[in-house]
């Protein structure tokens, strides 16, 4: 049985990419050192949130092998005799007896239980958001993004993974306080390294000799290249959109393709959201007063600074996101375009066509997979027979 077992359930886009990137890089070193992150990949630990949370449109097309990951996290735990750690900010939202569910089977793998949150102050927070889900095919402009999420009813989704006091009630349920860790993220300005080290001191292993370079930076947009992606996605019917595509656009595409198309130009709250963000953040700081738990960092840490002078992607113009555009195209090898409207078709049909299958599945009626064994080897058989590819 594990001694303690460190479960860290978000919250999203608080670094949480930053750790999993050197947590993962240096596993090995840390499971020498008493820390061991069960499973052979970090994917694993998505699928084991899947599985948690309920995700059931995911969960019900993988592999018997994929949806046991989270029991074989729990049996990893079980043999170990030092500290594990479970790391994944889909565990975030996890409905409240699903989140219960969980603690009681991870006591079961452990002496002890220990609740790991990160969390970042919204006025960075609410960018970071817009960005990450145009990247996985959003079209929703940034400034009607901010109205959606101040109206709360309008974009529950985005609360389900920042609302910090109710992701606590809903993962502490159970848990003394001194087992609830609440890392900050450091303000603008820190060393780069501190999220990092803040998390080792919670998880109490010595990580000063490590290297600090992530291996797959997790780079952010500029203004105009965000914009130019979301006009992208609008070109895109939704019926189209695959899980390949996104994967492409918001990795290889984002990172080797569209990064550098535009002059550098970093993300601002506009103005007239300040006070009620900086007011939500006043209760969620507020409420983390009145817990006894373990704060890692500085609570001011989540009061954001004064806003910046600067431009939204609402305000970026159309020959700015042509001029992108033709950057874009260049570096896929494709001509410059005649017009927006090209530029924009032309980048949609690249990332369809790049990431579209080699040849269509052999059953368009229905699910591949519901095709029997024998029915698909006869078929095969018969296409050897005559002939056919």
């Amino acid at each position: 049985m594990a001694r303690r077992v460190f479960l860290h359930v978000g919250t999203a886009k608080s670094g949480t990419t930053y750790l999993h990137d050197l947590w993962w890089q240096h596993h090995e070193t840390l499971r020498h050192r008493g820390l061991l992150l069960p499973g052979a990949v970090m994917r694993e630990h998505f699928l084991a949130a899947a599985v948690v949370k309920g995700m059931d449109a995911l969960v019900g097309r993988l592999s018997t092998e994929e949806r046991g990951a989270w029991q074989r996290m729990l049996e990893q735990a079980g043999k170990w005799h030092d500290d594990v750690l479970i790391s994944h900010e889909h565990f975030s939202d996890s409905p409240p007896e699903a989140a219960r569910r969980a603690l009681a089977e991870v006591s079961g793998a452990a002496d002890e239980v220990h609740l790991v949150l990160t969390v970042r102050d919204l006025a960075r927070v609410l960018p970071s958001a817009w960005q990450q889900r145009v990247k996985q095919g959003a079209r929703q402009p940034y400034g009607a993004f901010l109205d959606a999420v101040r109206d709360g009813a309008a974009d529950r989704k985005f609360w389900r993974y920042q609302d910090v006091p109710a992701i606590l009630d809903r993962w502490t349920v159970g848990l003394p306080p001194e087992r609830v860790h609440v890392v900050t993220v450091p303000p603008p300005g820190a060393p780069r390294d501190e999220l990092w080290r803040r998390a080792a001191h919670v998880l109490d292993v010595d990580v000063d000799d490590l290297s600090t370079d992530p291996r797959l930076p997790n780079d952010s947009l500029g203004i105009v290249e965000a914009e130019l992606l979301r006009r992208v996605n609008a070109r895109i019917p939704r019926q189209r959109r695959t899980l390949e595509l996104t994967r492409y656009a918001k990795g290889r595409f984002a990172r080797d393709v569209l990064a550098g198309s535009a002059r550098p130009e970093p993300f601002v709250l506009p103005g007239e959201h300040a006070a009620w963000v900086r007011a939500r953040a006043d209760g969620i700081v507020a409420d983390l007063r009145r817990r006894s738990y373990d704060v890692v960092g500085d609570l001011d840490d989540l009061l954001p600074a004064a806003p910046r002078e600067g431009r939204t992607p609402d305000e970026v113009d159309d020959d700015e996101v042509r001029s992108a555009a033709t950057a874009v195209l260049a570096r896929l090898d494709r001509p410059a375009p005649d017009s927006l409207d090209d530029a924009l078709d032309a980048i949609a049909t690249e990332l369809e066509t790049r990431t579209s299958p080699r040849r269509p599945p052999a059953v368009t009626r229905a699910d591949p997979a519901q095709e029997s064994a024998p029915r698909s080897a006869v078929r095969r058989a018969v296409r050897r027979l005559t002939g056919r590819s």
